[in-house]
Parts: structure tokens; C-alpha cells; sequence
């Protein structure tokens, strides 16, 4: 592989004009940005969206491709399909890279060790953004409180230690939520070339069950996401995870959030439900996060787990899927 690899950056888009020049912007000020291209995969747009992007054109690599199908999944595998790079990755328009040697830390594990099918990406609080994003940016991955307590650290995975990057190694029952990562693209074309849409958290699975374990993780380079405006959008972004892209294809799904399967974790999502509508212990941790980062936005605990779990239990119960089949397949 060459020394200086091309890396691909797929970006679904629809109607992103607030957000989609600050992610632009954080890969302009790369230092390697000659040697990544840009795909946006747009679901045809009715704003400003286009026009931002073109005002990008002259200074990074961007190619406008349109999906249609309004399914950003669909819109990462046709990012897939028409990418060149050695490396690839695909990423929200509401997240911007912090550090401006992202890619060369990144690419770094790829280079050196060729068993490293991916290095994922971690997350860090931007002051600029609003209190309820900061509160949920100070865990490494973005997880809800009960992500968190119910996904595997990715210091479980950890085996070795590099200059530069942690070595990790996956097993299928530790595999940490994180779906934003830098793949080596051949392998993914391999993997994936028959599926119509690209799964977030399901591609790691997918990689490990092929015998792909191997991923790095760079804990110093961080990138930025705006998750969140209120609770309503918690709320309707976590409904919307349960009722459309999980229990709606339930069969397809390859990663587990909850392994029901064991009693043990039954009781603990019991003692979790009580702990997140009690309120009180999830304020006491909250004050300790807001003490530890010095940072008050980290009193939205109590409320960030409230909404975040009651909305998971509300769409389980209000999909169609048969609890009992449900409990059997996660």
C-alpha cells in the first residue's frame, strides 16, 4: 500500500445546510486533505445544502451522488460503492473532526499492521455545543447512560498497547457500540458487496464473524457530533432506532444491545428501569460528572437516562415484534 493512502469520506445529507459547512471545514483544515475525497450521498435536499457543498469544490474533493430513498444506510453502501479509496468512512453532516491530524493518526494502525481492519473513532464535548450534547460527548463513544451500562467498555477489547494506538481485539460478545470507524475499503467491498444497505453497528459483527477481529483505537484524536437539540429529539431518535432500523428487520440484525438471553441481565435491566425513573441516583452521578469535567451541563444526567430508557421500553413494547421472539434473538 502506498505510503500516503487515499482515504474516502461518505457523508449522507438531507437537508443539512445548518450543519454540513462546519463538518466540511473540519476536513479542509486536515493535514492530509489532498488525499481524501469526499462523497456526499444526498436524499435530495431542499435547502442550501447543494450550494454550501459546492462552495467546498474548488478547495477539497467532492463528489455529489444522490440516494433518494431517504435511508441513510442506503445512502453509506452506495457511498461504498462508489469510493476509491484504500480507507473508508462514513460519517454524519453534524460531525467535524477536532483535531487536524485526525487521518494521519488514524491511517497510522492501518499502515503499520495489516491484521488492523479498522480504527474507530472517539468523541469529545465541544464547548460550543448545547448542554444536553456535552452531557452525552463526555463518554468516548456518545452512549446513552444505559449504552453504557449495557455494552462492553472497549477497554475489555484492549490487548496490546502501540505508539500512537491501542491494539483491540473483538470477540462477539465484546464488540463496544461504536459504528464510527475508518475501514479498509477492499475488505468492506468483500464483505458487504451483495447487501443494499450499510448497518452502523452491524459491520463490526459482520467483520468479526468473518474472522476480521483486529481493530485500533486512537483515545488522543477526537471527533465532534451535535447530537442532540432537546429530549424530544432523544426521545424520537431512540423510538426511531428501535421501531425502524432494529425490531422492524429484527431477523437481519447482527448486534446485540441486551443479551436477555441470561437471567442475570434480565434482573439488571429491572434494577436499571427503577434506577432511571427514580431520578435521585442518577442526579448524585450526575453532580460527580459535572464536578469531574467542570462542566454543569452534566446535571442533564438524570434526564438523559429517563427519556433514553423509557423511550427504548416504550418502542419495544409498542413494536410489532412478539416479546418472547424478541428476548430469544438479542
Amino acid at each position: 500500500m502506498a505510503a500516503k493512502p487515499l482515504v474516502s469520506i461518505i457523508i449522507p445529507t438531507y437537508n443539512e445546510q445548518e450543519v454540513i459547512g462546519n463538518c466540511l471545514r473540519s476536513i479542509e483544515k486536515q493535514g492530509m486533505k489532498e488525499k481524501i475525497e469526499i462523497i456526499i450521498v444526498d436524499d435530495k435536499s431542499t435547502d442550501n445544502t447543494k450550494k454550501i457543498v459546492s462552495s467546498f469544490k474548488k478547495r477539497l474533493n467532492i463528489r455529489w451522488v444522490i440516494n433518494g430513498t431517504k435511508d441513510a444506510e442506503r445512502g453509506k453502501k452506495i457511498g461504498l460503492e462508489k469510493a476509491r479509496g484504500d480507507f473508508f468512512m462514513y460519517m454524519d453532516a453534524d460531525m467535524e473532526f477536532r483535531d487536524n491530524n485526525w487521518f494521519e493518526v488514524s491511517t497510522l494502525p492501518l499502515l503499520k499492521d495489516e491484521k488492523v481492519i479498522g480504527t474507530l473513532a472517539s468523541f469529545g464535548a465541544k464547548k460550543e455545543h448545547n448542554a444536553l450534547t456535552r452531557c452525552i460527548s463526555y463518554d468516548i463513544f456518545q452512549r446513552d447512560p444505559i449504552f453504557i451500562a449495557f455494552t462492553p467498555n472497549i477497554k475489555s477489547t484492549m490487548i496490546k498497547k502501540e505508539k500512537g494506538y491501542i491494539l483491540c481485539k473483538f470477540k462477539l460478545d465484546k464488540i463496544p457500540a461504536q459504528s464510527l470507524c475508518l475501514y479498509r475499503r477492499v475488505i468492506l467491498n468483500k464483505i458487504f458487496k451483495k447487501d443494499y444497505n450499510l448497518m452502523d453497528n452491524d459491520v463490526p459483527v459482520i467483520l468479526v464473524k468473518n474472522g476480521y477481529d483486529f481493530f485500533a483505537f486512537c483515545p488522543d484524536v477526537r471527533v465532534y457530533h451535535l447530537l442532540l437539540k432537546n429530549l424530544r429529539e432523544l426521545f424520537r431518535k431512540r423510538m426511531r432506532g428501535v421501531l425502524k432500523t432494529y425490531t422492524s428487520d429484527l431477523e437481519n440484525r447482527q448486534y446485540k444491545w441486551f443479551n436477555f438471553q441470561k437471567k442475570k441481565n434480565i434482573f439488571l435491566m429491572m434494577l436499571w428501569v427503577i434506577y432511571a425513573n427514580t431520578l435521585i441516583p442518577a442526579l448524585i452521578y450526575g453532580i460527580y460528572k459535572s464536578i469531574k469535567h467542570l462542566d454543569l451541563a452534566c446535571l442533564y444526567e438524570p434526564l438523559i437516562t429517563l427519556v433514553s430508557t423509557d423511550a427504548l421500553i416504550y418502542g419495544t413494547l409498542k413494536s410489532k415484534v412478539n416479546f418472547r421472539e424478541l428476548i430469544k434473538k438479542v
